[in-house]
């Protein structure tokens, strides 16, 4: 009886890795991304709309579209927009491209973005209350400080400062909208023919202080 050689066992296949995660990055109101899509089936195939699914968030989708060969890959620019005040950092997400889901790391940019109104006011010289309204449309926290400062102009040298003051300067949160009463002082010794234009600092952003001319009368009182 002939023996027989041992049958020898090939190696189980190793299992596939699955793709990479996406990385889609930027500001939240403008994650880009670009997304790889592969026809692997003998017919055309068009992809119109991408989903971004994120854990106790609304599904979110993105217009995108393209028309795919047979055999072909497509390259798909994406933009996604988050919520403004999406936190900066890294988030965990999936997007759905034709019912297939695939994960994606979502880099969040820093946005700081503070807008104040009025963004013009006038004043005289003296001290004088101003009521403004403050709102944070990014996605980090803005402190505001109790005093800030700014040089006058009048078309030439710059003059001597305005002063905002704060009593309890807040944290503005993103999202959030304050109403605060400052107190705003303009120096006595300003050229009273000319007009003076002040640029104050509010957290990101300014507003103009403007001190018109006066009459003799007026300023001598």
């Amino acid at each position: 009886m002939t023996p027989t050689a041992p049958r020898t066992r090939r190696p189980a296949a190793k299992p596939a890795k699955p793709p990479a995660a996406l990385v889609i990055s930027g500001p939240p109101d403008r994650l880009q991304t670009v997304v790889s899509v592969e026809n692997a089936v003998q017919e055309r195939v068009a992809v119109r709309g991408l989903v971004l699914h994120r854990d106790g968030e609304p599904s979110l989708a993105a217009s995108a579209s393209a028309l795919i060969p047979p055999g072909e890959t497509a390259q798909i620019p994406v933009v996604f927009r988050l919520d403004p005040s999406t936190p900066p950092g890294e988030h965990d997400a999936e997007v759905e491209v034709g019912g297939i889901r695939r994960s994606a790391r979502l880099l969040v940019e820093a946005r700081p973005s503070l807008r104040v109104s009025p963004g013009r006011v006038l004043a005289h010289p003296g001290r004088q209350t101003v009521t403004l309204h403050v709102v944070n449309h990014g996605n980090v926290p803005i402190p505001l400080a109790t005093r800030t400062r700014a040089r006058t102009d009048d078309g030439g040298e710059a003059g001597p400062d305005i002063t905002l003051s704060l009593t309890r300067p807040p944290t503005v949160a993103p999202g959030a909208t304050v109403i605060l009463s400052a107190r705003l002082t303009v120096p006595t010794g300003l050229d009273p023919t000319r007009r003076h234009i002040a640029h104050v600092p509010v957290g990101t952003d300014d507003f103009d202080v403007i001190v018109l001319p006066r009459t003799a009368t007026e300023a001598s009182s």
